[in-house]
């Protein structure tokens, strides 16, 4: 990857609920836009969209926007779960995988310096959705495995803020925005929240060509990566398959994580 100079700095909030949600990415935006003006070459900004369309065709604004030498953090305020972001299964909703699809230009524009921030439920299917023959989607990503209160997310990203400015910054931000959020307070009887993470694009990776972190998943597999052979007992099989999956994750993680 060649040389990247970093010419301007931000944060990009887009707000994608409902209308009669609290609306917390504009809150946000009012609670730190004054950032613009404690460093120079700096902005924040807020798009606020209501369908699928909208929110799709500001990712394709900032892709169109954003010049080499720009980065920028950006924080989406949405609804999401296993599967998906939006605000109605089925019917105004993205897939991670599309919201990956545009944020991996974006990626790529920022020279792999892209941080993602979600104030919602990502789950732990967006690895399902990551696609390692190219390029990364982000450099690292926040969220959460499970639901987030509103009330949570308010005082959380407030405190997030408060002295964040780019990614470098992320470490104590995370910390500050756990350590607002009162974690012995149920989501519901006998549902315990989590705390929002933090995973690097090589993270992502490395879990995606982990055979061991869903054997029973990685079964199904064996076969494309090992021919059926009644000469070859099973657990010989997938021995060797683990090592063919390895040795490809290997040839691929570079152009991945941008250390090509």
């Amino acid at each position: 990857m060649k040389n990247f100079e970093i010419t301007k700095e931000g944060i990009v909030i887009v707000q994608w609920l409902r209308v009669n949600d609290p609306q917390l990415g504009e809150d946000l935006y009012n609670m730190i836009r004054h950032k613009e003006g404690e460093r120079a070459n700096y902005y924040v900004s807020y798009h606020k969209v209501n369908t699928k369309e909208e929110f799709i065709g500001v990712l394709q604004y900032l892709i169109n926007s954003t010049e080499e030498g720009t980065i920028f953090t950006l924080h989406i305020v949405s609804h999401g779960d296993e599967d998906r972001i939006g605000i109605e299964a089925d019917t105004n909703e993205v897939r991670w995988g599309e919201l990956f699809y545009y944020t991996r230009q974006l990626n790529e524009i920022m020279g792999n310096n892209l941080l993602l921030v979600l104030s919602s439920c990502v789950g732990g299917g967006i690895l399902s959705h990551i696609e390692p023959e190219q390029r990364a989607p982000y450099r690292a990503i926040i969220g959460n495995t499970r639901e987030v209160k509103m009330l949570d997310a308010m005082k959380g990203f407030a405190a997030f803020y408060a002295d964040y400015y780019n990614i470098l910054d992320f470490p104590k931000a995370l910390k500050a925005l756990n350590g607002v959020i009162d974690f012995t307070e149920e989501i519901t009887p006998g549902r315990k929240k989590t705390e929002f993470f933090i995973m690097s694009a090589e993270q992502s990776f490395d879990e995606v060509f982990n055979p061991d972190r869903d054997p029973v998943h990685f079964e199904s597999f064996v076969n494309k990566l090992m021919p059926p052979n009644p000469m070859i007992p099973q657990e010989l099989r997938i021995v060797k398959a683990k090592e063919l999956f390895r040795k490809r994750g290997e040839e691929l993680k570079p152009h991945f994580t941008f250390q090509d």
